[in-house]
């Protein structure tokens, strides 16, 4: 997804050089998923949409209907979103998405340089740009972001404690 293959796989026909497709699975389910982060929940979401963050001029994509997505599907997973992630959280909280939604920004996902930063809708740039973050990097928006308290399996691995049920954690903390 939005990773340019079609184009590539079009020049090598338009060069006569014979190729394969060889199926793999795209960094925002694989690579969301090994950062503790599954795209689909069936107690959080039935629906996940797939975004690209900027199109073949480098902008932000008008051709987006931002307000839809915000009302659409719960969850948001959007490539190469980095560059313009202040931009894109202020069209998604225009559509109405709440600022306070959990946001993920996973960078260099499934490498030994794999960052992820816990924030929230309004905060990503601010708290993006202060980590100093980079890219390659997938920003997930919605609820599911939340599992990762009990499902980051890396972070275990370095003593941190998962939490059994982080989804009911956030109800608690909510109604508080």
């Amino acid at each position: 997804m939005f990773g340019r293959g079609g184009e590539e796989a079009l020049a090598l026909v338009a060069a006569g050089i014979p190729f394969r497709i060889v199926p793999g699975i795209s960094a925002g389910i694989g690579g969301l998923a090994y950062a503790g982060i599954p795209v689909t929940h069936r107690d959080v979401n039935s629906a996940v949409t797939f975004i690209t963050g900027h199109d073949a001029s480098g902008l932000v994509p008008d051709s987006v209907d931002w307000a839809a997505l915000a009302k659409g599907a719960p969850v948001l997973v959007i490539y190469m979103a980095l560059k313009h992630i202040e931009q894109i959280a202020q069209r998604l909280i225009a559509g109405g998405r709440r600022p306070s939604e959990p946001v993920a920004i996973v960078a260099k996902a499934t490498t030994a340089e794999q960052r992820v930063l816990e924030t929230t809708l309004e905060a990503a740039a601010r708290d993006a740009a202060a980590a100093k973050i980079e890219p390659p990097a997938m920003v997930v928006v919605g609820e599911v972001v939340r599992l990762r308290a009990g499902l980051d399996w890396l972070g275990a691995l370095d003593g941190k404690g998962l939490i059994p049920d982080p989804l009911d954690l956030a109800k608690k903390s909510e109604s508080a």
